[in-house]
């Protein structure tokens, strides 16, 4: 298999919501932004996919020797490798990478957060940092376009977190504030077994997800109309987040029980429809 067979499989396999917007992406940048992706699924399911917090730490610190070898022209990965045109020809910043793996680092060594304060770190590095990382690879010309990364990358970490709430709690990981939790008259036991006051519960929720579509609408607002042709990848992402945010909404938020899903054609109709709009310097 390739690298860029690899990139593809790992980082926007068929189907996926990175899989519809890569699609409408800059032909010249398509395969950059795949291994990005790539790279960022394989640090972020280290802490996830091991059980033994051990391992999960040997293997965050073989990523971090791998970028190591990346900035130095030997990457031994085939995510790597894939990068390795890219990092030099863009001047992709070293600073960014190292987030995304301190990002990594806090899943192992943090299970909750007191505040949204203490999570939006968590957020920046890993949301934030990886979606300046896709900016500078679309490529911009306005030099205000780097802000529209920040929001796009809280908007679609925090939309990931939401989404994935119960399996997290599972794993031993809450990524709702724990003041806001509190607030609501919850804790994490009550999540956990799914017995939490309902109208508390769909409250709580409805809080995290308007707090998402802020980071959308703030995106949006952000990114100049000069660029919104080369980042009509984001745009789709946010797109298709927003989505799921409405069919959220419209099920009454019973997130503990039921995971939303969009339909591949679905997908692939706002994705259309987003790129369409975004070449003709619209948002959305």
């Amino acid at each position: 298999m390739s690298s860029q067979d690899y990139c593809q499989d790992k980082g926007a396999p068929t189907g996926s919501s990175l899989y519809y917007a890569l699609l409408f992406a800059p032909p010249e940048r398509r395969h950059a932004l795949t291994a990005l992706s790539a790279w960022r699924r394989e640090v972020g399911s280290v802490v996830p996919d091991c059980s033994d917090a051990g391992v999960a730490a040997v293997k965050l610190n073989w990523w971090h020797e791998e970028v190591d070898r990346l900035f130095q022209g030997q990457p031994r990965h085939p995510v790597t490798q894939a990068l390795l045109d890219p990092v030099r020809s863009l001047e992709l910043p070293r600073e960014q990478f190292d987030q995304v793996l301190e990002g990594a680092r806090m899943d192992l060594e943090y299970g909750s957060y007191p505040s949204f304060r203490e999570l939006s770190v968590y957020c920046h590095n890993m949301g934030s940092a990886a979606a300046h990382l896709a900016v500078t690879t679309a490529g911009y010309t306005d030099p205000q376009t780097p802000r529209f990364a920040h929001d796009l990358g809280m908007a679609l970490q925090l939309g990931s977190l939401l989404r994935n709430l119960p399996r997290d709690l599972a794993a031993g990981r809450l990524y709702v504030p724990e003041d806001e939790l509190r607030q609501a008259g919850l804790d994490r036991d009550e999540l956990l077994n799914d017995n939490a006051e309902p109208e508390a519960l769909t409250a709580l929720l409805r809080e995290q997800a308007d707090r998402v579509q802020g980071f959308i609408a703030h995106a949006r607002d952000r990114l100049p109309a000069a660029d919104r042709s080369s980042q009509r990848t984001g745009l789709i992402l946010l797109a298709l987040q927003e989505r799921l945010l409405l069919s959220m909404a419209a099920d009454g938020y019973p997130l503990m029980r039921r995971r939303h899903h969009l339909t591949p054609l679905h997908k692939l109709w706002v994705a259309w429809r987003t790129a369409r709009r975004a070449r003709r310097g619209r948002a959305a």
